[in-house]
């Protein structure tokens, strides 16, 4: 967990501008920080000491000064890389994944990024022919945004660093902020500040002679091509391998223990390798039974001689750190599991945590969501199903858009069926429930999903590790056929069918529980309050104030149930207050 930043090719820029950057998002890095003008390139480092603390400063250069990067993530097969190029006479000054990536870049240019096992953002600077290359990883787990600036680019682990810049205009991406109510996130590439865009996954982009490429593709999700008769002996060692990888690092780590499948299997193939004193784990407990697992939490620590810790989460926590939670996220959303991340992530720093292991993935690429259970109940019917599909995961109808919205900004509601359709197109050709898949890998997962987990411990300076994203585990899910994944209604199959081995089968296939919190019920009681009050606040005359206070007092009545609705609404009011107070 680190924080990059940097601008390239751009008029006039100063090292105390990047410094600008950096300290708007100095928590991640709260060890280190540095900056190095090189020419047409300034670049920035907030360094997180995970690996080799007293030998990893960056910007880090090779051993002749040439070529500098600036890294955030993990390069989990760093120790065989770094024998690879030994073999070939690199000489090594510390022994950090960081400094592999400046040798391997001598040796391979921009093929480097087919060798890396790791979650990644980073950008390498060549001196000697004044070239370069912003890299992210495979599935986007690390995050990476770039704008135009000054005839040049800036690019940063967060988009508050590039609002940072002295000339940066800060402008909402009312398009963009449009469809954050139907998706209840905003849908990569695009973000709602005009102008910055995430660098897709598995891509980069390439600098030379003044000019900068589109992102390049260098791996792309495997959902087309042949399908594989996985077992539960190759889930086994694919994640044990994994698992083995993401066990090196030289600080205090535990584990977040919700109780469901995922972080059980993952505590089943951790504690034969944790190589420390016990293991330490939080699970999150919450009073309705609907909304918490910690029983099964319990059940499985106990099991395994696992030290479970739990999180209690009330409603008088949630208007006490909404504003930090906005701050963090950077982007309006819906999703209060937002929430349960920062508090699960403040816990583990309490505790002395650094690396947290999580049970992240399984459900996006092998379709675990309650929502897709629904859709496959319904698909048959369809005479159109992924427009079945979109309407099942819209969290507001084009009434109740027309109905909260000002008719100046309404508008900019309406394209969300073309962002949607323009997501799937390139997977036109498989089946629908593949069709799904591809959009909860491609755009649900780095739009919102794995920006909870890196965003929520950033401010914490927690680092999340999901063995099941690393690339092969997540690949073989991936090329499993469509029944191994969602086999009679019932999603992530071919896990489960695995789990059985380690837990009973009531456990393994009782109904999911999503991980978030109960706040349709909390605004109607504790936070009505605290709900009335966000929306009365202004917002530029996008929204409608009276319909938006009719609305809650309609839920709050139960006359409608509008949880989805006020939720996108509350964390956009929020965010536009952060963002943009002087449009208040």
């Amino acid at each position: 967990m680190c924080g990059i930043v940097g601008v390239v090719n751009a008029e006039g820029v100063t090292e105390d501008d990047v410094w600008k950057m950096i300290n708007s998002i100095k928590y991640r890095g709260v060890d280190e920080q540095g900056v190095e003008a090189l020419g047409r390139a300034v670049l920035g480092h907030a360094r997180l000491a995970v690996v080799d603390p007293e030998n990893g400063m960056q910007p880090m250069s090779s051993t002749d000064g040439k070529v500098w990067v600036v890294f955030n993530g993990e390069i989990f097969n760093f120790i065989e890389l770094r024998e690879q190029l030994k073999a070939k006479g690199y000489k090594f000054k510390s022994r950090c994944d960081t400094e592999v990536l400046v040798h391997l870049w001598c040796e391979k240019g921009e093929k480097m990024l087919d060798d890396l096992v790791g979650m990644f953002a980073f950008f390498i600077w060549d001196q000697r022919t004044e070239t370069g290359m912003l890299a992210r990883d495979r599935q986007g787990i690390k995050p990476c945004f770039y704008a135009p600036y000054e005839g040049g680019m800036a690019f940063a682990s967060e988009m508050k660093a590039i609002l940072a810049l002295p000339k940066f205009e800060r402008k909402v991406n009312e398009s963009a902020l449009g469809n954050v109510f139907t998706f209840n996130y905003c849908p990569p590439p695009e973000t709602c500040f005009e102008g910055i865009q995430h660098l897709p996954p598995g891509t980069f982009i390439r600098y030379g002679s003044g000019q900068f490429s589109e992102p390049v593709r260098y791996w792309s999700w495997p959902l087309d091509g042949p399908r594989v008769d996985a077992t539960q002996e190759d889930l086994e060692r694919a994640l044990d391998e994994a698992i083995k990888l993401q066990m090196r690092f030289d600080v205090d780590g535990g584990l977040f223990l919700s109780g469901g499948v995922d972080s059980s299997v993952i505590a089943t193939r951790l504690v034969p390798q944790w190589n420390r004193p016990q293991l330490d784990a939080i699970g999150l407990r919450i009073d309705d039974k609907g909304f918490s697992e910690y029983d099964y939490a319990e059940r499985v620590a106990a099991g395994l001689d696992i030290n479970l810790s739990a999180l209690d989460i009330r409603p008088a926590d949630i208007p006490e750190i909404a504003k930090q939670v906005v701050k963090h996220a950077e982007q309006p959303h819906g999703d209060f599991s937002f929430f349960l991340f920062f508090m699960l992530s403040r816990k583990a720093h309490e505790m002395g945590k650094i690396v947290m292991f999580t049970g992240d993935g399984p459900d996006e690429v092998m379709l675990g969501f309650r929502h897709n259970e629904q859709f496959f109940s319904e698909m048959t019917r369809a005479n159109f199903p992924m427009r079945s599909y979109f309407d099942l995961i819209s969290y507001s109808t084009e009434k109740d858009r027309q109905r909260m919205m000002s008719p100046s900004f309404f508008p900019h509601t309406q394209g969300a069926l073309e962002t949607f359709m323009s997501i799937i197109e390139p997977y036109g050709d498989l089946e629908p429930m593949e069709q799904v898949a591809a959009y909860e890998l491609t755009s649900l997962m780095p739009g919102n999903n794995s920006v909870k987990g890196d965003r929520m411990g950033a401010c914490w300076s927690i680092e999340g590790r999901a063995p099941f994203l690393d690339h092969r585990v997540s690949e073989l899910f991936a090329r499993l056929p469509v029944t191994s994944k969602f086999y009679q209604g019932v999603g992530k199959h071919f896990l489960k069918q695995a789990a059985v081995s380690y837990f009973d089968r009531d456990f393994v296939f009782r109904p999911k529980t999503m991980p978030t919190l109960p706040i349709g019920e909390w605004i109607k009681g504790p936070l009505y309050t605290w709900a009335r009050d966000i929306l009365a606040l202004p917002d530029g005359g996008r929204f409608d104030r009276n319909e938006l206070h009719v609305m809650l007092d309609e839920h709050r009545s139960g006359l409608h149930n509008h949880t989805k609705q006020l939720r996108t609404m509350l964390m956009t009011k929020l965010w536009l207050q952060e963002f943009f107070p002087e449009q208040a």
